[in-house]
């Protein structure tokens, strides 16, 4: 029985981190005329990197989440918070991006994903040192990501 329990926990947050891809994906579609436009930075990936990327990117986010509050939500609040709210900043850059052709805005959004991605990655690591060393990923595709933004910002002012 505790096994299923488990399982069921690490499904919700695997789950859970799915939510800001899901919520963005419908913006990307009817607007890759507008991207593909774009002058791009040096060093752009193919436009399936970026699916195949988050995608990963999301399922280590929720072995991370999985493993800081296995043991309950109660003593996390300021950890779950962080976690929440990276999340929301996640899901509301690609409508910034793709949805307003707004590659400003979407820069302050992801360097604040990066502020508050580092303040989470402290957060968690006093619940779990795993899950803390499992934000690495996500904070070097950040990092990336937010070369990228800056470049098409720039190149497209």
């Amino acid at each position: 029985m505790k096994y299923i329990l488990e399982f069921f926990k690490l499904l919700f947050w695997l789950l859970l981190c799915q939510l800001p891809g899901l919520a963005g994906a419908a913006m990307v579609q009817p607007n890759l005329g507008w991207y593909h436009s774009l002058q791009m930075p040096p060093f752009m990936p193919p436009d399936a990197a970026f699916g195949m990327a988050w995608g990963v990117l999301y399922i280590v986010l929720g072995v991370a989440g999985f493993l800081a509050f296995r043991q309950g939500l109660k003593a996390a609040r300021k950890p779950l918070i962080l976690f929440i709210v990276q999340l929301a900043l996640n899901a509301l850059w690609t409508p910034v991006f793709f949805g307003s052709h707004n590659p400003a805005w979407a820069m302050v959004i992801l360097l604040a994903m990066l502020a508050e991605g580092a303040w989470l990655a402290c957060a968690l690591r006093q619940k779990s040192r795993a899950a803390a060393w499992l934000m690495l990923p996500y904070g070097a595709w950040l990092i990336y990501a937010g070369y990228l933004n800056a470049g098409m910002w720039l190149l497209n002012a």
